[in-house]
């Protein structure tokens, strides 16, 4: 034990000196080349342009890190559950240590910086009544959004020297401040992320990062159809009735809305989480900066609860430190991420496996290795297990059996069990590393015994879902990673892929059998139920070249 804790303090140590001595992160981006402004700041990449992505700078000037600088255990700082503070619903709290505030709000994140600010992007929003017909799709579903500009409290956001907000303001503030506004930080470098959901049926958020000529984010300044359109009357003078939410399709998997990639996501029972010392996020208008943000809040059963007021959202931790920040940390998403597996769950089985890929066709686009220091998992009620492995393909292109390597397991022992629990789906800390041409294969397991109809993948508690999330640094482009259709594989934006052929079909496509080894679709099939169509099927799609 004494030599472990040796061993953590020297790494400290080492790390500090290569905090010292990265004297500069190079974003490798063409100056008279004009790029559109994508996730996190990174720059999409343009047709003749290689895409690049944020430049490590180590201790030997090499410009990706070495085999002296350590693997990403030397920066992981272990992600802690925070004691059970109710900062959700205490205004007194919550709203500590905002602008102009003296004190700071509580926190259940273990060793959070004594210098650490709390710059809140947070719902103000009264769930409308979902009962009355045509105000959602679905009663027991409601997905809003809502706009965000935050930036340094010394910069003019607008640039014209105005100072007036561009809140959806009526004549009682507290039922009608329901569109987008700005945030002003006190300190710029984002040290730590803490999830605010206001009530318990806030099934997910997603914090979006958009580009500044966003129609998402132009849309989503207001969150009701029947409020003030702040892109005609920026005085904000209109009451929102709030009756007929806008609708919300998540913005970051919406091709074509100027949203590039998440911040952050959410989902229950989530801990706040402290990054690895020298890695994290910055707001400010920069290539790699957080600016444009839109919230994603989605209500399960809001059906049960109409009128109900909700203050929901992401709490950033920032320092004014800005040696803090060396290496900026991504979110990134693999396996299915937005429930389109086209094999329905059988009903009455006990365990049914469901593998799903990141394929070696994706990323093998990566520039630069990812270190991955912590991982969350998303399923759904029929969920019993979830395992991610990482393996390296060999000259045929598929990894044999025993390349497999377990990387994401349920509480950070190296079990690999794979427990979930749809009530406790938060980042535990892992250490790994995502090579260019690596593989990366989420096995789900379900239990669809109490079911007597076909489950399908599907954004609803009552669907299923099958994801992986993972933190790591240093940031790129790609933020998605996995099964679109049967012609295709998501590989980095909303509107990149990559091609299903040749090794890649062969070897790290889905599958889905029960345990008897019989196909989902055969079994489906033989219960008397109809198949579903591969979602692309007949869909145009442009592949990525390089």
């Amino acid at each position: 034990d004494t030599s472990r804790e040796a061993g953590r303090t020297m790494r400290g140590d080492m790390l500090s000196v290569r905090a010292l001595s990265a004297i500069a992160i190079l974003a490798l981006l063409s100056p008279p080349v004009v790029r559109p402004v994508a996730a996190g700041g990174v720059i999409a990449p343009t047709r003749g342009v290689t895409d690049r992505v944020l430049e490590d700078v180590g201790q030997d000037g090499a410009s990706t890190p070495t085999a002296s600088q350590g693997n990403a255990a030397s920066w992981v700082r272990k992600a802690l559950r925070p004691k059970l503070v109710d900062i959700n619903l205490d205004d007194a709290k919550a709203d500590g240590g905002a602008l102009g505030s003296s004190s700071r709000p509580e926190s259940g994140i273990k060793d959070l910086p004594a210098d650490a600010v709390a710059v809140d992007v947070r719902f103000d929003y009264v769930v409308p009544d979902t009962n009355i017909e045509g105000t959602t799709a679905r009663p027991d579903t409601l997905i809003a959004c809502k706009s965000f500009l935050v930036h340094p409290e010394s910069v003019d956001p607008y640039g014209e020297g105005r100072v007036d907000r561009f809140k959806d303001l009526g004549v009682d503030p507290d039922l009608d401040r329901r569109g987008g506004e700005d945030v002003a930080a006190r300190n710029v470098n984002i040290v730590a992320i803490e999830p605010m959901p206001g009530m318990h049926h806030v099934h997910h958020m997603h914090l979006h990062v958009c580009s500044d000529d966003s129609v998402a984010w132009a849309r989503h300044r207001r969150t009701f159809m029947d409020a003030l359109d702040p892109g005609v009357d920026e005085l904000g003078t209109t009451p929102a009735k709030g009756d007929k939410p806008l609708y919300c399709a998540p913005p970051s998997w919406d091709r074509g809305s100027g949203c590039h990639g998440t911040a952050w996501t959410f989902l229950p029972g989530q801990n706040g989480v402290l990054f690895p010392e020298g890695v994290g996020m910055r707001i400010g208008d920069g290539p790699l900066d957080l600016r444009r943000l839109i919230l994603e809040v989605h209500y399960d059963k809001a059906n049960e609860y109409p009128r109900t007021r909700d203050r929901s959202g992401i709490r950033l931790w920032t320092v004014p430190r800005d040696d803090a920040v060396v290496h900026r940390a991504g979110v990134f998403s693999v396996a299915d991420p937005f429930a389109r597996l086209p094999q329905s769950l059988p009903p009455g089985e006990k365990k049914v496996t469901y593998d799903t890929f990141c394929p070696p066709g994706c990323t093998k686009r990566f520039e630069t290795p990812m270190n991955v220091f912590a991982s969350m998992t998303h399923a759904h009620l029929r969920a019993r297990r979830v395992v991610t492995s990482v393996g390296t393909p060999d000259g045929t292109g598929a990894v044999p059996d025993e390349g497999w390597r377990s990387v994401v397991n349920d509480d950070g022992s190296g079990t690999a069990t794979g427990h979930f629990s749809h009530e406790d789906q938060k980042f535990v800390p892992v250490d790994f590393t995502v090579k260019a041409g690596d593989s990366l294969k989420t096995t789900c397991i379900y239990d669809t015994s109490a079911d007597n109809a076909p489950i399908p993948f599907g954004p609803s508690t009552q669907d299923e879902m099958c994801m992986q999330v993972f933190l790591y640094w240093p940031k790129q482009y790609t933020f998605l990673c996995g099964y679109y259709g049967d012609q295709a594989y998501w590989c980095g934006d909303a509107g990149m892929f990559v091609p299903k052929d040749g090794s890649d079909r062969r070897y790290h496509s889905e599958a889905c059998h029960v345990e008897a080894g019989q196909s989902c679709d055969d079994r489906n099939e033989e219960l008397g139920f109809p198949l579903k169509d591969a979602p692309d099927k007949g869909e145009p799609i442009t592949f990525l070249t390089r």
